[in-house]
Parts: C-alpha cells; sequence; structure tokens
C-alpha cells in the first residue's frame, strides 16, 4: 500500500488539511516518498492513523496521543483506566449541565411568566443551580452532628421539592428587585411573605442562614458560597433574610 495523501485522505474518510496538521506536528509523518518527491502513506501510516483514530475516540488531546505514541510511558491498560476516570467525570458534568438546563426551562414554563425578566436573572439563577450539589455537601459535612437538618439536606434532593424550591427562589428574587426598585412597605410585605412561604417548605433555612455570618466557615468554602448577585440586591436580600430569621427565632425560640 502506497498512496498519495489525497488518496489516503478519502480512504480514512478525513481531509488533506487534517492530515498535513498531523505531518506538520509529527503526529502522522510518512517517511517515505515517491518518483515526484510526494510523500506516501504505506500500511504504517494506516496502522498509525487507526491508533489515532481510538485515542480520540478515548478523548486524548493530539499532544497527549503524540505523548503516548512516541514515548509510551504509560500501558494501555493503564490509559483506559485514565481515561475511563475522565470520562465519568465529564459525564458527571454533563448530566449536570443538563440538570441546571432542565431546571431553567420549568421556570421558563412558568404561567405568566415573563422571558424578559427571567433573562435578566438566568445568570444568577444557573450558578446557583451550578452550585448547589457542592453546598449541599459542604453544608451536609458542617452540621453533620445535626440530625434534623442533615436530613432537611436529604429532603431537599427530592426532585418535588426542589422543583418547588426553585420557583420560591425566583419569586423571591423578582420580589427583592421590585422592592429595591419602589423601596416601600407593600413591595417588603411581599418579600417577608414569601420568605414565610420558603420557611414552611423548609424550616431549616434559617440555620443555613447562619453560616452568612460564619467568617470561619466562609473563609474555607468561600470558592462554593461566593454566587453573583448585583451588589444592591445582595445587600436587601440579606437584610430581609436576616430580619425575618431574627423574627422567628424571637417568636419561636424554642425552635
Amino acid at each position: 500500500m502506497e498512496v498519495t495523501i489525497g488518496q489516503f485522505a478519502k480512504l480514512m474518510d478525513t481531509t488533506v488539511r487534517t492530515l498535513r496538521y498531523y505531518d506538520k506536528m509529527e503526529l502522522l509523518s510518512p517517511k517515505k516518498v515517491n518518483d515526484y518527491g510526494q510523500k506516501v502513506y504505506t500500511r504504517v501510516e494506516w496502522e498509525r492513523y487507526q491508533q489515532i483514530t481510538i485515542y480520540k475516540h478515548l478523548g486524548l488531546s493530539l499532544k497527549e496521543m503524540k505523548e503516548q505514541m512516541t514515548n509510551g510511558d504509560v500501558t494501555n491498560r493503564e490509559l483506559l483506566l485514565v481515561q475511563k476516570a475522565f470520562m465519568e467525570k465529564k459525564q458527571e458534568e454533563i448530566s449536570e449541565t443538563l440538570d441546571v438546563i432542565a431546571r431553567m426551562e420549568r421556570l421558563y414554563k412558568i404561567e405568566g411568566q415573563s422571558e424578559e425578566v427571567l433573562d435578566e436573572f438566568a445568570f444568577i439563577m444557573m450558578d446557583l443551580f451550578r452550585r448547589e450539589k457542592r453546598q449541599v455537601k459542604v453544608l451536609e459535612e458542617h452540621f453533620q452532628s445535626e440530625q434534623l437538618l442533615t436530613e432537611q439536606l436529604r429532603i431537599m434532593k427530592d426532585p418535588e421539592l426542589q422543583a418547588k424550591m426553585d420557583r420560591e427562589v425566583w419569586r423571591l428574587l423578582q420580589a427583592i428587585r421590585k422592592a429595591v426598585r419602589h423601596p416601600d412597605d407593600v413591595h417588603q410585605e411581599n418579600v417577608q411573605d414569601i420568605l414565610t412561604d420558603m420557611h414552611r417548605l423548609f424550616p431549616s433555612n434559617k440555620q443555613f442562614f447562619s453560616i452568612v455570618e460564619n467568617e470561619d466557615f466562609l473563609a474555607n468554602y468561600n470558592r462554593d458560597f461566593n454566587s453573583y448577585f448585583p451588589e444592591d440586591l445582595a445587600d436587601y436580600m440579606y437584610k430581609e433574610m436576616k430580619a425575618y430569621y431574627e423574627a422567628v427565632n424571637n417568636s419561636c425560640p424554642h425552635k
């Protein structure tokens, strides 16, 4: 088998441009030339191209392929195990991304929903959803000695409760947005009413809110809890949640 680059490209269902790039980076460089001085591809290159195809299927970068095919420091079995772990992590990331998208789609489908307003907050909501799994894990570790709280965190993973909480969080953000723009008693009361609904749905929110003022906790887990909020909304939310949970504690000190 001795064929030109164009013929080889057709045989391998690839492009001449791709083969030239492989040649340039010395990943697949034919050694033989024909009578016209053209590089020709032989069975050696065919076998090497098959290796490239398999490594590409496993998810290796071109640089990683070249290293493996040149040095071979890692056995194929070890390589498979490494790539398996990589792919499992990637699969988990894709699954989590699809979950974030599904949760956003549910919000967009709420009857009477203003897409324009949701678009304004879309990245904030997606960031909240994206961080939630890691946050729950951190909270489970932090409150592991408090059985009631850890049980609440487990319940929070229930898809039905999660969907309800998503709607309440979205209601809260909209209410805070209006209250910041129109600072009056009516809008403030609306925010407090939504916090009451959220507290009924998830009573342990007040304990979880306490970590906001725990400087040691935030220093250790800042990466997980530094979600982006516009400063005016974040300040208003903190003030109203603090007032709400102080009132809850004062009216029900035994809880």
